[in-house]
Formats: C-alpha cells, sequence, structure tokens
C-alpha cells in the first residue's frame, strides 16, 4: 500500500528547520505550527505526554533511533493515529546535530484492528510461544481504557467504604498484549487489593504511565519512590495497584524480588506470582512495595 510520508528536519534543540508539503497532510496541523518551532511545543499542544516527548528527545541526544505512534487530535478533525520513525544525523565530526522524522498515517490500520480484537475468543488465531511455557494471542491495547473498563464492572461490587481513584492519561502508546489471561490476572489483583482493605475505610488507587528502566519510579499516590532496574527494556506503560488496607507479608516482597520462582503458595501471593509469570512472558515485569500504614502496591510493566 502506498503511503503519504510526512518528513521534517530539524537540530539538536529541537527545532524544526524544514518540513515537506505532506506535513499538513499527515499530521492535520499546518506547517506555520511546526517549521521554525520546538517539535516539543507542537507534541505538547497535541497532548502527548511529557514523559514519551522526554523519551524520544533523549534517544535523538544519544544517536539512537526510535520508532512509535502517537494518538494526533488536530483542529476541527478526527483523532489519528500516527507512527513516527526518528533517525539522527551526525555532522562531519560525529555529533549528533539533526535529526530526521518521517511520519505516516496508521489509522485505518488501528480501525482495521477493533473489530479482530472483538472476535479473539471465537477465533484466536496463531498464538505467540514464549519462553515462560505460555502460549499468547496479542492484541495491540490501550492499557488505560483496558484499566478503565475493567475497573468499572467491579466498582459497585466491592463494600461500600471502599473508593476506587484513577489516574489513567489516554494517550499512552499502545502495548501487545493477551487480553483474556491480562483481564483475569489484572481482576485478580484489584480483588485482592479491595480485600486487603476489608470492612475500613479504604481506597484502592489504579494509575498508568510511562515508565523507564535505570530511572527511579515515583507513584501518584504511595509515598514511597522505587528505582527500577535490571529490565530488558528502556520504555514501559505501567499499571499502579495500590491499596490502603493490611500491607502483603514482607516475605512475599521479598521472595517476589529475589527470587526468579516462588515457592508452592497460596491466595494472595500465588496471584502475584501468576501475575509476574504472565507479565515476564509479555516481556514485561512486576515489582510491588508493602509498609504498614501505607499498603501494598503492585506495579505491573509492559514494554512498548
Amino acid at each position: 500500500m502506498k503511503r503519504e510520508k510526512a518528513v521534517a528536519v530539524g537540530n539538536r534543540a529541537g527545532i524544526v528547520e524544514w518540513a515537506n508539503a505532506a506535513w499538513s497532510r499527515v499530521t492535520g496541523y499546518a506547517l506555520e505550527d511546526a517549521v521554525s518551532k520546538p517539535v516539543s511545543d507542537l507534541l505538547g499542544n497535541a497532548g502527548i505526554d511529557s514523559e514519551l516527548v522526554d523519551f524520544v528527545s533523549q534517544r535523538f541526544q544519544r544517536g539512537e533511533s526510535c520508532e512509535i505512534e502517537l494518538p494526533l487530535d488536530p483542529p476541527g478533525a478526527e483523532r489519528r493515529w500516527i507512527h513516527v520513525s526518528v533517525e539522527s544525523l551526525r555532522d562531519r565530526h560525529g555529533e549528533v546535530s539533526h535529526f530526521c522524522a518521517i511520519a505516516w498515517d496508521v489509522s485505518a490500520e488501528k480501525r482495521d484492528a477493533a473489530p479482530a480484537r472483538q472476535q479473539r475468543k471465537d477465533d484466536p488465531g496463531p498464538r505467540a510461544a514464549t519462553g515462560e511455557g505460555l502460549e499468547l494471542n496479542l492484541a495491540s491495547t490501550d492499557l488505560s481504557t483496558f484499566v478503565r473498563d475493567l475497573v468499572a464492572r467491579r466498582a459497585g461490587a466491592g463494600p461500600e467504604r471502599t473508593a476506587f481513584d484513577l489516574d489513567l492519561p489516554d494517550r499512552l502508546p499502545w502495548v501487545g498484549i493477551d487480553r483474556d489471561c491480562m483481564e483475569d490476572a489484572l481482576g485478580a489483583l484489584l480483588d485482592d487489593a479491595v480485600a486487603a482493605i476489608g470492612t475500613e475505610w479504604g481506597t484502592v488507587s489504579v494509575s498508568t504511565g510511562l515508565a523507564r528502566n535505570e530511572d527511579v519510579f515515583v507513584s501518584p499516590t504511595y509515598p514511597r519512590n522505587t528505582l527500577l532496574r535490571g529490565l530488558s527494556h528502556g520504555l514501559y506503560v505501567y499499571v499502579e495497584i495500590h491499596d490502603t488496607g493490611a500491607p502483603v507479608d514482607r516475605t512475599v516482597v521479598e521472595a517476589l524480588s529475589a527470587h526468579p520462582a516462588l515457592p508452592a503458595s497460596a491466595g494472595r501471593a500465588a496471584r502475584l506470582a501468576a501475575a509476574r509469570t504472565l507479565l515476564r512472558a509479555h516481556g514485561g515485569e512486576l515489582r510491588m512495595d508493602a509498609d504498614p500504614g501505607f499498603g501494598t502496591r503492585v506495579i505491573l510493566l509492559f514494554p512498548c
């Protein structure tokens, strides 16, 4: 299929110096909104998550290429999905001096994929084998929407004193997950969070966002920050579940942190271990913390 491609070239400071005529047709934004302006301004005005903008900028500064998909809402037009490939350009001294961004519209592919995802249970199609011994039926998924729908089905079923607090931004990169398996695993973790609060007043906070390997993870609700280390990918979309109930026993936290496989266990520990196994099959990871007075925080990391 022949695609029209927008091309933009900018300098090390992130200022767009030139863009072709296809820029306006592909992105929906006028040339004057891009040329001679920081590309971060354009993405910020389009509502793109600042962490994703920073990720692309850091890759460029290091002379690395990257490819991302972005949702854009141009003025007076419907939302469109744009695939962007960014390459770093070097001067004669080998220093990164410019970038070249090539973008094209993938909205049609997104629309065509939606019916297929709805039919996955009737016709699962080919499944991907993983190192964890699982076969996954992967579908590109907006985790914020996925989690929002999952919580909505549970919000009225728990005790009246348990409240759900959601922080689920709309413009995160989509990730490939087995939706059926992940619905079971996430649902079990949410149910455990509600059960930990019991009949007391409490809150289950659920958030999504971007996280990076070798970076400090700052929770919207949990007071203790954590350094993410030893991950196999650079950028992740995360789901964080934090409950204010009785915390998980520290021996479970330490076992999940230190051991590749948990010994035979039951209850919440077993469900946490199962969720970790499933995440690793997706190329992701699970991290958790638990402290008296703060409750339990579980971070599910999905590579993107």
